[in-house]
């Protein structure tokens, strides 16, 4: 026994020398792999030398290596596997410090709901240390839960520290409105409370918060003092802070620190951060031409401002249509074709972007452009056979096929020219731009028979290339027939901004203004109006003189005493006859938009009663003394003495009321001279004028306005009678401009145009244009792109034509196929 006893105990002294020489080997083999921070690897080897000694000691505990081994991933950004890792260690019972790595993890992955529980069960178990128990408090903050908060930090106290309670009363107290009790809570703080914390950033937002704007500068270094003349800015030693600066920089417009020492001496770094700040500068002062620029000195590969990535293509968009409405087309050029290489390839800049190429005569382009934009459309129809039916699809290749046509015309390749016409043939053979591209060829070879009848039946098939039209007008001069010419002026001259044979619609610019009845476009339209037109200049005094913005009803406060001083001053420069106009434009500016205030009517009245002062010198000033009467008077007895007055003294008295009550309409739905025509429609019930006076007293909506309007104009046209049919052609022209009036928002609201909201404007414009023209469910299906088309048809080049309703359809694939003219010089006879 004895010897049985002395033989154990030699053998568990040898199994434990063997364990004492292993553990000594694996702890440097461990040191090793922790010093070159093999973390993977130090928990492999664990694993093994577990197996063949189990009581194996070594340190760090291995929770504490997974702890290393998620801080090492999570830095690597790999955040799945290093939430992974901060498990494990939970798992092997280390607490504190590995929540907070966790649930940074779970933040990271947009699962705050996760990270919450984590750090909630953590804290209610006593297993989160004072030091991390802060961030328990930051995640009830991001989820809004603020009373929570306040119950925590007043039941709890003792479990936060005294920099932690600072910190939490002062976002309490932001929250609240308080910055001030917030800056003295934040001042308090002397050090990070979290790793990355930076209690100097909430110093200077809270600064910033309270409108101080010149202590966060000072503290940002974003003013010069002597100790800044050799070093960098404060500014620039943190991301957050730099933050804090590009956010003081773009609401105050204070200047940078650009001394010429710093100029000199700036590292990239610092250089970088002074472009990217004037940069956003540039962008808030509305020059996004020049911003862009300056986005093209960052490089991309910069990780600095990672946000300047995601401005990159709508900062382009918008450069190049400010560089292409300033005329610098090589800089449109260039903003577009870098987007159509950075960004997946959008066929609506690239069609904008021809446009472009086309005016800067960049033809050599135009061809490579047209070949990716063929490809395109060649896996769209492929993948979404559905939205590229056959009877769309053929007119759009067709059409595409054409405009490479033209495209190598302008480069003298004749006939890559023509092969391209004959692809657009074989795909669709009576396309309306084939048949305008054929008429070409035909006019180049002074076949003008053949010409004008393949450049009318493309026109007639809602062609409206400019040279189809141009050269149709050339042919015929060619061949000397004025009447033909005539003829298609009159069909076609409008699509090409050909003026019309006929009489022109005469346009009064203050008439405009006043009868869009909206302050807003009123306001805009005479600031912008001609400063020698008389009239516009009464209405800018009405405008000038406004001391409000419109109330409800939309009208504004007048400052009359400014007000009647310019006018009369204006009036005194002027001889009677041309003071009518003016006199008509300030009675009515005063009461379709200035509010019923003390003095406001008997200012009206005193330049109402200038304008019949006029009247017996003046014809024309006694028709503008009715006309200011009828839309002022609310009563039609207030208006018979004076109106039959007029009517008695005039050859044609049926004519000269419908005449009044054609002004009239102009400034609101007026119904003081309905009994009036009336009464003149019994007289004259075949009176074309009349008709149409009286059917601008009801709603164009309502079915007797439709009914009158035509009953006139079939009797104007029967008898031809100028005057009524030149009546009828001007109600049409104020009622397009009443209708474009109307879809369109407050002239502000583009002003401060906010993209977040650019989709609601969309709609609105959208449903006004289009609701009622198709059923609900059909607007509705294609409001998306609707919607699209209309974002996609920025920037615009030119104004676009009214097309009927059989040419609509291939203008909706491409918007600019159609309605927009070709710029630039043409070369090969295209």
């Amino acid at each position: 026994m004895a010897k049985h006893q002395s033989k154990q105990s030699s053998q568990q002294q040898v199994s434990s020398t063997e364990t004492k020489v292993a553990e000594n080997s694996f702890q440097m083999q461990l040191q090793e792999l922790l010093k070159q921070k093999k973390y993977r690897q130090a928990l492999e080897e664990i694993k093994k030398n577990q197996r063949s000694h189990p009581d194996i000691e070594f340190t760090p505990k291995e929770s504490e290596i997974w702890l290393l081994r998620g801080q090492q991933e999570f830095q690597k950004q790999d955040f799945k596997q290093a939430e992974k890792s901060f498990v494990r260690a939970l798992e092997f019972g280390l607490v504190g410090e590995v929540h907070y790595w966790q649930a940074r993890c779970l933040l990271e992955l947009k699962q705050l709901d996760a990270a919450l529980n984590l750090l909630r069960n953590a804290f209610e178990a006593g297993t989160l240390s004072k030091e991390y128990s802060i961030c328990y408090l930051k995640l009830l903050l991001l989820k809004g839960d603020t009373a929570r908060v306040e119950q925590l930090i007043n039941e709890q106290s003792k479990r936060f520290s005294a920099a932690q309670l600072h910190w939490v009363r002062g976002v309490l107290a932001l929250k609240n409105g308080q910055p001030e009790t917030a800056l003295t809570s934040f001042q308090k703080i002397k050090r990070a409370i979290t790793d990355g914390d930076l209690p100097i950033a909430w110093i200077v937002y809270t600064q910033q918060v309270s409108g101080n704007w010149d202590a966060a500068a000072n503290i940002l270094g974003l003013k010069s003092s002597g100790l800044m003349l050799y070093g960098k800015p404060k500014y620039l030693e943190h991301p957050i802070l730099e933050r804090l600066a590009i956010f003081q920089h773009g609401k105050t417009g204070q200047q940078l620190l650009q001394s010429r020492n710093l100029q000199k001496t700036g590292d990239k770094i610092t250089q970088e951060a002074l472009t990217a700040l004037q940069m956003l500068q540039l962008i808030d002062q509305g020059d996004r031409h020049e911003a862009a620029h300056l986005l093209l000195k960052i490089e991309r590969r910069s990780t600095r401002f990672p946000e300047l990535e995601s401005l990159r293509p709508l900062l382009f968009t918008l450069a190049g249509q400010q560089a292409l409405n300033e005329g610098q087309l090589n800089c449109a050029e260039l903003f577009w074709q870098l987007l159509l290489t950075e960004q997946p390839f959008n066929p609506q800049l690239a069609i904008n972007l021809l446009e472009v190429l086309d005016a800067n005569d960049s033809d050599e382009e135009r061809p490579r452009l047209l070949t990716r934009l063929l490809k395109w459309l060649d896996q769209e129809a492929k993948q979404k056979p559905q939205e590229w039916p056959s009877q769309r699809l053929k007119p759009t290749l067709a059409h595409l096929h054409c405009w490479m046509a033209d495209a190598y015309m302008a480069i003298d390749r004749e006939r890559a020219a023509l092969g391209a016409l004959q692809q657009a043939e074989r795909i669709y053979p009576t396309s309306p731009e084939l048949l305008g591209r054929k008429g070409l060829f035909a006019a180049m070879e002074e076949n003008y028979s053949e010409a004008i009848a393949l450049l009318t039946q493309a026109l007639e098939s809602g062609c409206r290339y400019d040279p189809v039209y141009s050269i149709l007008m050339r042919c015929y001069e060619e061949v000397g027939d004025k009447q033909a010419r005539n003829e298609t002026r009159r069909k076609f001259g409008k699509h090409f901004g050909d003026l019309s044979i006929e009489t022109e619609v005469e346009r009064l610019p203050w008439v405009d203004a006043l009868s869009t009845l909206s302050y807003p476009f009123f306001s805009r339209l005479v600031q912008t109006g001609d400063k020698k037109d008389p009239a516009i200049l009464a209405c800018q005094i009405f405008v000038n003189a406004v001391q409000s913005p419109p109330n409800s009803g939309g009208r504004v406060s007048l400052h009359q005493k400014a007000a009647v001083e310019a006018w009369d001053t204006l009036l005194q420069k002027l001889p009677g006859e041309e003071q009518i106009s003016v006199l008509q434009a300030i009675a009515l500016s005063i009461h379709l938009f200035a509010k019923r205030e003390k003095g406001i009517a008997a200012l009206t009245n005193q330049y109402v009663q200038k304008l019949f002062n006029l009247s017996t010198e003046h014809l024309e000033a006694r028709v503008a003394h009715l006309v200011v009467l009828a839309v002022k008077e609310g009563s039609p007895q207030k208006l018979e003495v004076p109106l039959r007055t007029y009517l008695d003294t005039m050859p044609q008295p049926g004519n000269a009321l419908a005449n009044i009550q054609l002004q009239v309409r102009r400034f609101g739905q007026i119904a003081t001279l309905i009994p009036a025509l009336e009464e003149a429609l019994g007289r004259e019930p075949q009176n074309p004028l009349l008709l149409l006076a009286r059917a601008t007293t009801y709603h164009v909506d309502r079915p007797n306005y439709e009914q009158l309007k035509q009953q006139g104009f079939e009797l104007a046209r029967r008898l031809q009678d100028a005057k009524a049919l030149q009546a009828f052609r001007e109600e049409q022209a104020f009622l397009s401009a009443q209708e474009t009036t109307s879809i369109m928002p407050d002239p502000e609201k583009f002003d401060n145009l906010d993209m977040s909201n650019i989709d609601e404007l969309l709609e609105r414009m959208l449903q006004k244009l289009f609701g009622s023209k198709m059923p609900k469910a059909e607007f509705e299906r294609m409001l998306p792109e609707l919607k699209q088309m209309m974002l996609n048809s920025m920037p615009d080049f030119s104004d676009e034509d009214d097309e009927d309703e059989e040419e609509a359809d291939l203008d909706l694939i491409f918007r600019n196929l159609s309605s927009k003219k070709r710029k630039g010089r043409r070369k090969g006879g295209f």
